[in-house]
């Protein structure tokens, strides 16, 4: 009897798992095709990683877009990841998820460096501008020397200058908090502790030290210069006033009222004003727009570290570690400018000038493009040079 027991309750349960399995399986087949689940599942094979193994999940439409497309898509793939390799070989600056710093190759920046220096050195040569002439001789004026830290640096205004004049004034002792709060012009505190050098003197310092200098695509400093000192002058400065003189003087007038009410003067006004201003030299050309050629007088100096604005961020790293002074500071990105970015207003504001301006205005940075390897080319594109 007991065992009659048994056997029914065997099948009792049996039954009640094949009923149960029956009621979840439609359920089961609802969630899966409300999902999407099934659509994926049938969707994805396995596809062979670059080891052998095959690990990696590649998901293919069931739907295959038209072959035009594929090529097209195939192509930006392949160009993406052949600029992605060529910037890596380039650069040779990766930076570290974990952290803010870069990891340098310290070989490949200093070939870098010694290709610029090099390159400086041999237009010097070229254009005899290592000798002194009657209106061209060294000019340490605007040399910083530091002697604790054996940094020495030519200050090029609009070539990240802001970021570098904090970065000497920390060197110089003053504190994160002083700087932040005080109102003082930073080039004044740093002169407070970096006397102007003789050309002596700053010989004698840079044998010791590593010297260094930061250059810009001479337009893009022009552009720079003019967006943030004629555009954005404060009222009653000395560039707001300048302003002023450059729209009296160069603004056109149609019957007898100026043709253009903007109130600060346009870029081709600007220009045409510094264009006369080198042609008819009476005062010294303001220091935010004159070459670096003339205001450090580069081939009468050797430098260590020819920065780029371009390639700040790599380079500033690279000089950051040859002197030793990651503990001191750190690569800055100080005063990025103000209105819309300068990479776009160069190409909008070349627009507006003829090609006797464009001309001009590159035989008078002539000698920035060729010392320090910038091209004219993008500038002139469908003018006559």
């Amino acid at each position: 009897m007991k065992g009659l027991n048994r056997t029914k309750c065997r099948i009792v349960r049996r039954l009640f798992l094949f009923f149960a399995t029956l009621s979840v399986i439609p359920f089961t087949v609802l969630y899966l095709v409300t999902s999407d689940h099934l659509y994926r599942f049938r969707a994805y094979n396995y596809g062979t990683g670059t080891n052998g193994s095959r690990h990696q999940l590649q998901f293919h439409a069931v739907h295959h877009p038209p072959p035009a497309v594929v090529h097209h898509q195939q192509q930006q793939y392949r160009k993406h990841q052949q600029t992605t390799h060529d910037q890596q070989l380039q650069h040779k600056a990766i930076k570290n998820s974990t952290s803010n710093q870069y990891l340098i190759d310290m070989d490949y920046m200093k070939h870098r460096m010694e290709e610029r220096v090099t390159r400086l050195n041999d237009k010097c040569n070229e254009y005899r501008l290592n000798e002194p002439k009657q209106n061209y001789k060294p000019k340490a004026w605007e040399y910083l020397i530091n002697r604790e830290y054996h940094l020495v640096w030519c200050n090029v205004f609009k070539a990240a200058s802001t970021s570098w004049m904090y970065n000497f004034n920390l060197l110089a002792g003053y504190t994160p908090e002083f700087l932040k709060k005080t109102k003082d012009v930073p080039l004044q505190l740093a002169r407070q502790r970096y006397p102007r050098p003789s050309v002596d003197a700053l010989r004698e310092a840079i044998n010791g030290s590593i010297s260094f200098v930061i250059v810009r695509h001479p337009f893009e400093r022009l552009v720079s210069a003019y967006k943030d000192k004629i555009q954005y002058a404060l009222p009653n400065s000395h560039h707001h006033k300048l302003g002023i003189r450059i729209i009296q003087k160069y603004r056109k007038l149609a019957k007898g009222q100026p043709w253009n009410t903007q109130k600060y003067p346009t870029f081709s006004e600007f220009v045409n004003y510094l264009l006369d201003e080198v042609r008819h030299p009476h005062t010294e050309i303001d220091m935010h727009w004159i070459p670096v050629t003339y205001f450090c007088t580069p081939c009468f100096f050797h430098y260590d570290v020819i920065a780029k604005f371009e390639t700040l961020e790599e380079d500033q790293n690279y000089l950051i570690a040859v002197a030793q002074l990651g503990h001191m500071i750190k690569p800055q990105w100080r005063n990025a400018g103000k209105g819309a970015h300068t990479n776009d207003l160069v190409v909008k504001l070349f627009t507006e000038l003829d090609d006797e301006q464009v001309r001009g205005l590159y035989e008078y940075y002539k000698y920035d493009f060729e010392l320090f390897g910038y091209s004219t080319d993008d500038y002139f594109s469908g003018r006559g040079r």
